[in-house]
């Protein structure tokens, strides 16, 4: 959830470049808004991959949490966890016509994710409908890979299917960013 709002206050950053006229300064170099968005894309992964690293780091020192057992697949579920959410804030950005609109969105779209995919309680107390419904969420799935690592010891070959959800949950959200940002006029 933190992750999530993190990313997309960041993502929501392209609005207020816009108004600064800062993405016209950069236009006029030899660079594309492609490059711009690439950019800002791989920024926020990295900036997520941070983010959640040290709140897994915190987890250990406060309350004992095992990250270094497994630390390599944390870091590959990190990395599928931050592009997914990156992607998703990136979408926001692209469909929102105003900064007010994406905050409003985003809010909405992260709590209910959050609420429904795991992050405040686990999702086998939920109805059967909405446990369902929570494994459209990339919040479920990020839980479920932390889940895998953290508690269950799970090894790569069986973190898989969860990466690739992740990962295809970025593909489809990424695509639908770069219809968005075509369309619109973010630059």
């Amino acid at each position: 959830m933190f992750l999530l709002f993190g990313i997309t206050a960041s993502d929501a950053s392209l609005f207020e470049e816009k108004q600064m006229r800062v993405t016209l300064r950069i236009l006029s170099s030899p660079v594309s808004k492609i490059h711009i968005l690439w950019s800002k894309y791989l920024y926020n992964i990295s900036l997520g991959i941070i983010q959640l690293i040290t709140l897994f780091f915190t987890g250990y020192l406060f309350f004992g949490i095992d990250i270094f057992s497994n630390f390599l697949n944390l870091l590959i579920i990190c990395i599928a966890a931050s592009a997914a959410s990156t992607a998703f804030g990136m979408m926001l950005a692209s469909l929102s016509k105003t900064p007010s609109q994406n905050r409003g969105l985003s809010t909405f779209l992260i709590l209910t994710m959050s609420a429904i995919g795991g992050a405040w309680f686990p999702t086998f107390i939920l109805p059967p409908f909405i446990q369902t419904l929570s494994k459209l969420t990339l919040v479920y799935w990020s839980m479920e890979g932390f889940l895998q690592v953290l508690w269950r010891g799970a090894n790569l070959t069986q973190l898989l299917p969860i990466i690739g959800v992740l990962i295809l949950m970025a593909v489809i959200i990424n695509l639908i960013s770069v219809w968005g940002f075509k369309r619109g006029d973010i630059f």
